[in-house]
C-alpha cells in the first residue's frame, strides 16, 4: 500500500510530537478517564467539518489532517525528476521552488541539451498545489514491472530541508504520471516523458 509521509501526530506550528487527538461526540466513561490522564482531549457533542484533530500538549495549538498535508506540501523545497530509457535518452529536471529556478537537461546531449530559467513565486506556489492534486506524497516508493527489458525508467526526488523522498519506478507508473509529466513540461517549458 502507499506508505503515508505525514506525520498527522507532529505540530504545524512548534514541530513537537507531543499531540493528543481530539474525540468528539458523546463520551463514555472509559473516555472521561483518557482524558482525565491526558491521552485524548474532548471536543464536545457537536461534530462538523474541519474541526481539530489533534491537540499540542507543548504549544496549545489544534490542528487535523489536511492541515498536516497542506503542511508537508509547504515544506517541499525542491523536486528532482528523470524519465527516460536507453533508447531515447534520459530528461532530468530540478525546479527549486526556495531560490525560484528551474533546470531542464537531456542527456545524451544533443543541441539546446540544457536550459535555465527562473520562476516567479506564484509559479512555485501553484505547482506545490497541483503535487498536491497529483497526491504525489501518497505514490508508492516503487513502481517495478519485473517483466519488462530495458524500456523507460523514472525517478522523483521531493526534497525538504530535513529530508529527501525518494520514488522510482521501472516501466510501471502512479496512475498521475501523465498529469505529472505536463505540469512539469508546462512548469520548465520543455519536453518532460
Amino acid at each position: 500500500g502507499a506508505e503515508t509521509v505525514v506525520n498527522f501526530r507532529i505540530c504545524p506550528v512548534c514541530g513537537s510530537k507531543d499531540s493528543i487527538p481530539i474525540v468528539y461526540g458523546y463520551p463514555g466513561m472509559e473516555l472521561f478517564e483518557q482524558e482525565r490522564a491526558g491521552k485524548v482531549r474532548l471536543g464536545g457533542c457537536v461534530i462538523s467539518e474541519g474541526q481539530p484533530e489533534y491537540s499540542c500538549q507543548k504549544c496549545g495549538y489544534e490542528w487535523n489532517r489536511q492541515q498536516s498535508i497542506d503542511g508537508a506540501y509547504d515544506k517541499i523545497t525542491v523536486l528532482k525528476a528523470s524519465v527516460g530509457g536507453y533508447f531515447g535518452g534520459y530528461y532530468s529536471v530540478v525546479i527549486d521552488l526556495k531560490e525560484l529556478h528551474v533546470t531542464w537537461q537531456h542527456e545524451p546531449h544533443e543541441i539546446e541539451s540544457v536550459s535555465r530559467k527562473n520562476i516567479r513565486q506564484a509559479t512555485a506556489q501553484k505547482f506545490r498545489e497541483q503535487l498536491k492534486g497529483l497526491d504525489i506524497l501518497k505514490w508508492k516508493a516503487r513502481y517495478r514491472n519485473p517483466g519488462v527489458c530495458g524500456g523507460t525508467q523514472w525517478t522523483v526526488d521531493l526534497m525538504t530541508d530535513k529530508k529527501t523522498i525518494h520514488k522510482y519506478g521501472d516501466n510501471n507508473y502512479p496512475e498521475q504520471w501523465d498529469a505529472f509529466c505536463r505540469l512539469v513540461a508546462k512548469t520548465t517549458g520543455k519536453a518532460f516523458r
